[in-house]
């Protein structure tokens, strides 16, 4: 009787697991999107398929069930996401970025897509890019946000382990003799003055000679 409860259980799960995943606007950086405006897929196998490989950090496999449900739902801001997410993971950085501009062409409040877009752009080592959509997640949610706090660490954690180049320091010695030659100029010429005078009286002051003897 127990097994039976459980059988049942996990299937009314397994059924109740797609919407729920939509209600949810993907989860994990998809909050902003949401299906709410859109037409909901009859089977939203390939979407749920993929989020569970996404949860399994497998996501190159994840991929072809993204494309299928883009397919089908092209203007879905939460799809397009999920594909700039995947391909940022796999290193497809170029891809990347033009999946989460379309997702935010389709949803420019979409919170998730603005806290991964200035991921990748860490990724790119672009800080002043990941700080534009920080900016943009802080005009959206200025009372904080679950995407506006993790992209606000990744960009300390980011600078605190790439800090900027220093001066090197042969540049800096470079300029010092521009300043201090002149004065080094300065003060040579009188000491020099004195030894021309001297050696040009030595040459006015006629020679004594010794008177001859008687």
């Amino acid at each position: 009787m127990r097994r039976t409860h459980l059988v049942t259980a996990l299937a009314l799960a397994t059924c109740a697991a797609p919407s729920a995943l939509f209600a949810m606007g993907g989860g994990g950086g998809g909050y902003g999107g949401g299906f709410s405006s859109m037409r909901m897929p009859t089977k939203p196998d390939d979407y749920s398929a993929a989020l569970k490989l996404i949860h399994q950090e497998r996501y190159a496999d994840a991929m072809p069930y993204l494309d299928k449900a883009v397919a089908q739902h092209p203007h879905n801001a939460d799809i397009l996401n999920y594909l700039g997410y995947t391909h940022r993971m796999v290193g497809d950085f170029p891809g990347s970025l033009a999946w989460y501009q379309k997702a935010l062409t389709e949803d420019p409040r979409h919170k998730g897509a603005h806290e991964y877009l200035g991921e990748l752009y860490l990724n790119m080592r672009d800080v002043a890019s990941a700080r534009a959509q920080l900016a943009e997640l802080v005009r959206l949610c200025p009372d904080n946000c679950d995407e506006r706090d993790t992209l606000t660490k990744s960009i300390d954690t980011y600078v605190a382990a790439n800090p900027p180049a220093a001066m090197p320091a042969t540049a800096a010695t470079a300029t010092a003799p521009i300043t201090a030659t002149p004065a080094a100029s300065a003060a040579a010429l009188p000491a020099a003055a004195p030894s021309a005078m001297t050696s040009a009286a030595q040459q006015a002051t006629p020679a004594q000679t010794t008177p001859p003897l008687p």
